[in-house]
Parts: C-alpha cells; structure tokens; sequence
C-alpha cells in the first residue's frame, strides 16, 4: 500500500477522485482548507472500504504551503504519488500577502513551495498535475503576471496554469527519478470559475452540458492506474487519456525560461 497525496479534495474533481479511488489500497493523504468536509471525505471514504487521512492546508499563502508541506512530508512514506488538483479561477484581481496575485500562487508558486519538503525527503515517486487545456491561451509577462498587473477574468487562469505546466516540466528534468504528468482532465461540471449575476446564470446553463466530477475521476483513476506515465526526465501531456503534443506557448523557449527565472527569483525571496 502506497500513499497518494490529492490536494482540492473537498470539493469537485478531487472529491470524486477521492471516492473513485477509495477501493484502490492506497492510504488516500487528502488536503483542502475546509477541514469539516475533508472530516466527512475522510468518513467517506473508510465507509467504501478505503483508508484515508486529512491534512488541512491552504495554498493562498508561501509560508502555510510550506508549512503544509511539511506536515506532509511527515505524514507520507517514501514512494507516494502527488496529484496536484487544487485550482483557482479568480473573478477579480486579489493580492496575497507576498503581493502577488493570488492565482499566480495557488495555481503555480504554491504547489511548487508545498512539494518541496516532500522532494527534499524523498517521499514522492509521482507526481500528476490537473491543469487545463486553456493554457494554450496563456501568455506570461514577467513585470506584470506575477502581482496581476494583467489581470483578467479569463486569462488570468491561462497564464498561471500555463505557469505551473512549464515550471513541472523543469521539475522533471531536474528528478528523472519521479515520474511527472501534467494533462487537462476534461471540460468537468465543477464550480471552478463562478460567477454571480447574469454571467454566473448562463455560465451555469452552459455547464449542464459538461461531464461529471464522477466522469471525470473515472478517467484520473484509470491514468493513476497506468505503470508509467512519462519517459525519465521528461513530463508528458495528455488530453483527458491521450498523449499529445506539448501545446506551442509550453514550447517556446523565452516562455520557459522567463517562467524558470520569474519563479526562482520569487521563491528564493519568499
């Protein structure tokens, strides 16, 4: 029995991943910031069968990631699998206390503060990220991205997304070891991105055509199941199940390295 670490458990995606993998004989390690449903996920989950714990943390913040990160590390052994499923799609521009806009750290600094604890002890084997096919709409401006200075309702969720696929793709060269995805899940009836007022009303008609949280953790499940995802030192990309080309604006090289040197300033000051 392994650990799998899946963060955004509470709710969506992650809730369902959570219940859709509670047969499998991992220990589920499941993090959210609400600590009454991670309980009830948690209750869940031993209900079917499944063995689970919850950590709580929040990613709005450097230092409770890494806090949370750390208490990760001392919860897992050694071969775990990470899903990095937490997300946010912000409606208005927000600045974290660092002030940095706040998607640009849950959605990329966060995750990548938060798992460094569990690099540095040797605890990870896996490591998948939920991102989105939208980041081939991203574009990463290296003044103005990080403090939302670009902000925007819509492409604001592309560039950090964008954000975290490249920086994941570094983490893979870096630790040929782990073997590291990163693949848009499906267009999932979740409430990532709602919205109040008229906007939200049709945003959520338009939704009823979308999958199911169910649906989707279905297909996460049967990735999760695969003996290997990406060759050593290299991050794959899949669409839903299927492997396919890095997307343009992941490739460009300017893109990857203002990304890598963005990132490495900022953390190193955090």
């Amino acid at each position: 029995m392994a650990d799998l670490i899946l963060t955004g458990a509470s709710r969506g995606i992650g809730h369902a991943l959570a219940l859709a993998l509670a047969e499998r004989g991992d220990r589920l390690v499941l993090v959210a910031r609400d600590r009454a449903r991670l309980d009830a996920l948690v209750t869940a989950v031993q209900q079917k069968g499944g063995k689970a714990v919850a950590v709580p943390g929040d990613l709005s913040s450097l230092a409770e990631a890494r806090a949370l990160g750390q208490r990760l590390a001392d919860v897992v052994s050694p071969g775990a699998t990470l899903v990095h499923n937490a997300g946010l799609w912000p409606s208005k521009r927000v600045l974290t206390p660092e002030g940095l806009e706040t998607a640009f750290v849950v959605n990329h600094l966060a995750p990548l503060v938060m798992q460094r604890p569990l690099l540095d002890a040797q605890r990870l084997r896996r490591i998948m990220v939920v991102s989105a096919g939208l980041i081939i709409k991203g574009h990463f401006d290296a003044a103005r991205t990080p403090t939302g200075e670009d902000f925007s309702s819509i492409r604001t969720y592309c560039n950090t997304k964008l954000c975290f696929a490249v920086a994941m793709r570094e983490l893979a060269a870096a630790w040929p070891g782990i073997d590291v995805v990163v693949l848009h899940p499906g267009v999932v009836r979740t409430d990532l991105g709602a919205r109040t007022g008229p906007i939200g009303w049709l945003l959520s008609l338009v939704k009823r055509s979308w999958e199911s949280p169910e649906v989707c953790a279905a297909r996460l499940a049967r990735i999760l199941a695969r003996e290997r995802w990406s060759p050593a030192g290299e991050a794959r990309w899949l669409l839903e199940e299927k492997e396919e080309p890095w997307p343009a604006v992941a490739e460009d090289e300017a893109t990857r390295r203002a990304v890598r040197e963005t990132t490495a300033r900022l953390l190193s000051a955090a």
